[in-house]
């Protein structure tokens, strides 16, 4: 089966990257991952990308919400003003347990889902499978 080639987690807890970086390449589901504790060094990797640098575009985003300076709802909407022509899918990640944050992320259509941490086996097998039904489409 045809894993993903690059995710990419933006979180201010190393611990937490460490984890669900671990996780992934337990599941056998990436063959690379990169982790950014800072959301302005992430949006800089990703405006360099805009500008044609030779950087990895990931596959998928990981982005956690409650992060200093910079929150994961404002690197969302810096992230979606650059140009792209095949954005990754970003999947908001945290420990958030306020209502408005999940109902924010369902309703930005640059927000494809949002999970409380850690990720799971289970998520990760799902994630999966959702990957084989696209590519029998």
């Amino acid at each position: 089966m045809k894993n993903y080639n690059f995710i990419v987690f933006i979180d201010d807890d190393p611990a937490s990257n460490y984890y669900h970086e671990y996780i992934l390449r337990d599941c056998d589901l990436v063959g690379e991952t990169a982790s950014f504790i800072s959301p302005q060094t992430a949006l800089k990797y990703f405006q360099e990308i805009a500008q044609g640098a030779e950087h990895k575009m990931p596959d998928l985003l990981f982005v956690d919400i409650n992060m200093p300076q910079m929150n994961g709802f404002e690197f969302v909407e810096a992230f979606s003003q650059l140009s792209f022509l095949d954005p990754p899918r970003i999947i908001v990640i945290s420990t958030s347990i306020n209502p408005n944050d999940k109902q924010r992320c369902i309703s930005d259509p640059n927000i494809s889902e949002f999970l409380n941490k850690p990720l799971t086996v289970e998520y990760l097998e799902q994630l999966k499978t959702e990957m084989v039904q696209q590519q029998n489409f």
